[in-house]
Order: structure tokens, then sequence, then C-alpha cells
């Protein structure tokens, strides 16, 4: 039997380190129930003494000749704004070899701005605007029908007279416990599996992300979480799965891929206290024995629930502290105050749970003294491991819209720059003082992740024991190699 459709990871994406294709995965599982055949073409650079030796461009090549092989009706390619160019490009590249195919793109950036992919010669034939599920199975039937699809919900494509015809949004999936789990059967898992430092971040382990929950219901400007809020359907926008679902699917992940830890990939864990104790209950209660980390915020966090995490298997949470100043958190609209953030690195350091502190700089107004006030306070909270990020005005975030960039499309891909080139463009340096910020992180890095850091955690009992019981100690030992290789990058050591 041939494909209906592909879906399809950008090129850019071929250099990723084992971040799954999770929503393409979801998207393949929901249409193989509804009895739609898929494949996910999710192909990654691959390495040769420790060299990249298939780039991109020739990523694009080798996905085209996959899909003459698999014959697709339809391709349905995911976007953000920094992959637009490629996303376009190979577009191109499908509609030259296989001009009778269907392209469908979806993600964030046509959620934004479906206009920059609906036009009169574009290589793309649709956009799906919001939640892609249902609208992606309503696409395909109605186009199997013969039908135009311009009723479609949640859809933009050309109308009659050459323009883009965009229909209203889908309502949003309330329960979200209806979706199947993702289709793991259509990517590599073994890669993703793979013992690897970045799920649980510095800490090796053979690790998968899941989602918990959808939407994030807080305003930072940096984020694009509010404006796509407004976009979204009818609907609750935040929702949450059952802790039961999730830990079904951890179950299933243990037995058939045998991972030793996971990260819960939504924006914030317990923005719902409740149902984030649920969770932690619900893994105790089924002695998983698995390891864990999060995303949430310091103003979501309690002695109870994060007792409960640790003795669930957390071993580390990540806090978006963004600043040391309450100018700068009021300025991004964070949310949180100075006395959040110590009470819960005061908890976390109490119960012996490692944190994980996200620092934003160059954010709009930034002076030396916020700086200085951040420093401070990194040397008060002494985090376990500690990320300093260089702000980028994405498409669709308040401090994009307010910048007044109106990036043309060619533009685009300066976003998927590294950051600290992204502002060697002065449109892009919001922060009000003469700081070197390149030097500012790449100091401040070093001396907030020390090595000492990493080495407690590997040699304590909790994470020998779980290497003692993997089933997968052979593949700890192979990574060794790519470890010390990424060890030494992040160091600047050549």
């Amino acid at each position: 039997m041939g494909i209906d459709i592909s879906l399809i990871s950008p090129p850019s994406r071929s250099t990723d380190h084992y971040r799954p294709p999770l929503a393409l995965m979801y998207l393949s599982a929901f249409l193989e129930a509804r009895g739609v055949i898929t494949e996910i073409i999710d192909l990654k650079a691959t390495r040769q003494k420790g060299h990249r030796s298939q780039l991109p461009a020739n990523v694009a090549q080798e996905i085209v000749a996959r899909l003459c092989e698999s014959r697709s009706a339809m391709v349905g390619i995911t976007c953000y704004t920094p992959e637009f160019m490629d996303v376009m490009a190979l577009s191109q590249l499908i509609k030259k070899s296989l001009p009778q195919i269907k392209v469908i793109v979806g993600g964030v950036h046509p959620t934004l701005k479906p206009e920059d992919f609906i036009y009169e010669g574009s290589p793309v034939d649709f956009a799906v605007i919001g939640e892609g599920e249902v609208t992606l199975y309503e696409l395909l039937y109605r186009l199997t029908q013969g039908d135009t699809c311009r009723e479609s919900l949640g859809l933009a494509t050309l109308g009659e007279n050459g323009k883009l015809w965009t229909n209203p949004p889908r309502p949003l999936i309330e329960n979200i416990d209806l979706l199947p789990f993702p289709a793991y059967d259509k990517v590599n898992m073994k890669y993703y599996t793979m013992p690897n430092p970045y799920a649980v971040r510095g800490i090796p382990l053979c690790s998968f992300y899941i989602s918990y929950g959808r939407g994030c219901p807080f305003n930072c400007t940096f984020c694009v979480s509010k404006h796509l809020r407004k976009l979204a359907g009818p609907g609750h926008y935040v929702r949450y799965g059952s802790a039961e679902r999730a830990a079904d699917e951890l179950e299933l992940l243990k037995r058939n891929y045998h991972i030793d830890a996971f990260y819960i990939i939504d924006d914030t864990f317990s923005a719902s206290i409740e149902r984030a104790i649920d969770f932690c209950e619900e893994l105790i209660s089924r002695k998983l024995d698995l390891l864990w980390a999060c995303t949430t915020r310091v103003n979501q966090t309690t002695d109870e629930l994060l007792i409960k995490m640790k003795k669930s298997g957390c071993v580390q949470v990540d806090f978006g502290i963004e600043s040391g100043s309450e100018e700068c958190l009021k300025r991004v609209k964070k949310g949180i105050n100075l006395s959040q953030i110590r009470e819960a690195f005061e908890i976390c350091q109490r119960i012996g749970m490692r944190t994980f502190a996200n620092i934003l700089v160059n954010i709009p107004g930034e002076t030396e003294e916020d700086l200085r006030k951040t420093v401070e306070l990194l040397d008060e909270l002494k985090p376990s491991i500690c990320s300093i990020n260089v702000l980028t005005p994405y498409l669709g975030t308040d401090v994009y819209n307010e910048s007044e960039l109106n990036l043309r499309v060619e533009e685009y891909e300066i976003l998927g720059k590294p950051p600290t080139e992204i502002i060697r463009d002065k449109r892009f340096l919001f922060a009000d003082h003469d700081i070197d910020i390149e030097e500012f992180r790449d100091k401040y890095f070093l001396k907030y992740n020390p090595l000492s850091n990493f080495l407690r955690f590997l040699f304590s009992r909790q994470y020998i024991t779980q290497i003692l019981r993997s089933h997968r100690k052979l593949d700890y030992v192979r990574q060794i190699p790519e470890w010390y290789r990424e060890f030494r990058k992040q160091r600047g050591v050549t």
C-alpha cells in the first residue's frame, strides 16, 4: 500500500541533538488511528571523524528521493520562523520533482503568518492554522473527495481570486486524553533514546520527551504563547492530560524502549499544582523507577509539590529566572519577583533537588546595573546548572511587535543564527549598555557550570543505581566519546 501523507522535519533540524519530532508523531498517530497511512521523514545529519558529513542541503535531496520512492500524494512540513526559507526551498524542490503532490505546512509560523506561505505561484498549497490533528485529517478527507477545502476551519489556501483565503480557527481539542500516544514506530527511537545530556540537562541518560499538557497561560514578552492564545480556536487554551494517561505512556516507553529517564516538555509543568501533585503520586504508586526533569515557574512551586516531585524520581527542575533585576522582570512581564526566586531555590537546596537557572540577557532597557544584580543573584542561588540565553525577538512576541523590526521574509533565517551573531546586527540589540554580551555569556557560563556540579551527581548513589539497573549499560559506554566532544565544545576547547 502507498503512503497517503509524508510528514517531514525540515532539513535544518537534521543537526538537532536527540530532540524528537513530537508534533509530527502526534499527527501521525491521530491520522493512522483513522485509517490514513503515514510516514515521518526525519533525517539526521551523520558524523564522520567528528564532523558533519551530511548537510541540510543534502538532506533536502534525500527527502525528495524518499518521497519519489514512497509516492506520497501529500506532504506536511512543520515550520518555525527561522526555518521559513529552508521550508520554502524544500517545498520548491518537492514541487519541481513531484508537481502533482500537495504541500501542506503547519506549526508556529504558518499559524502566525499564513500569508507568507499562500500566494500566487507559491509551492505551498495549504497552511494549517493552530492545532493540527483534526484540521489535517479533514483536509486529507476532503482532498480525496475532490473538495476545494475552502470550508475547512483552521485552514488557509488560495481563493478563486488568487488571494489568501483564511477560514476561522478550529475549536481546540478539549480532552487530550483522547489523543493516541505519539507514533513511536515512525521514528528512530534507538537514536532518540540513546544516552544523552540534553533531556535531563547536563546528565547523560537514556531519556525521552513527553507532553503532559498543551498551552501556557502566562504573558512573557519574549515568548509567542500569548499571541498564539489569541489565534487559537474556541475552547480552553491550557489543557492537561490525566496522570494515569501520562503514566501509561511512560510504562510503554520503559517497556518497549528501555528508557531510564524522561523530560516533560511542557512550558510550565506545574501551571496547575494540583495536577502536578497527582502526576507525582501516580508515578510513586506505579514504582516506575524513572528519573525525570521539567520546566516550571518559581511562583508555581510549593514545599509539598517539590517533595512529591523528588520522591517520584524528579532530579532537576528548570526555572526561568531571567534576571536578578526586579525592573527587568517587570519589563518582560515574567510575573515573578526575587523573593519567589529565592524561596523556590531554598526549598530545592533543602530537599536536595538539582536546579537549572535560565538567565536572559539583552532584555529591552537592560543596564549594566541589571547585569550586576543578575550575577549577584546567581552567586546567592548557586544553581546546579545555568544557561545564559540572549533574547531573540521571534515573530509573534511582544518584543518583536514593539521593536518595529518588520523583517522581510528573506530575513527570517537571521533568527536561526546563534544569538551572539544575531546581535551583531544592531537592530537586534535591545540592552542599554556597552558590555560585550558574548563575552559576558561565555564568562559566566563557565563560572556557573563548574565540572564539580556535574561530577557530584554522576557519582551519586541515585545516578549509579539507575545506570546499574539500566538495560542499556553498553550504550552508556559507547556514548562517552560523544559526551566528551560536547563538553569540550561547550567550554570553547577545540
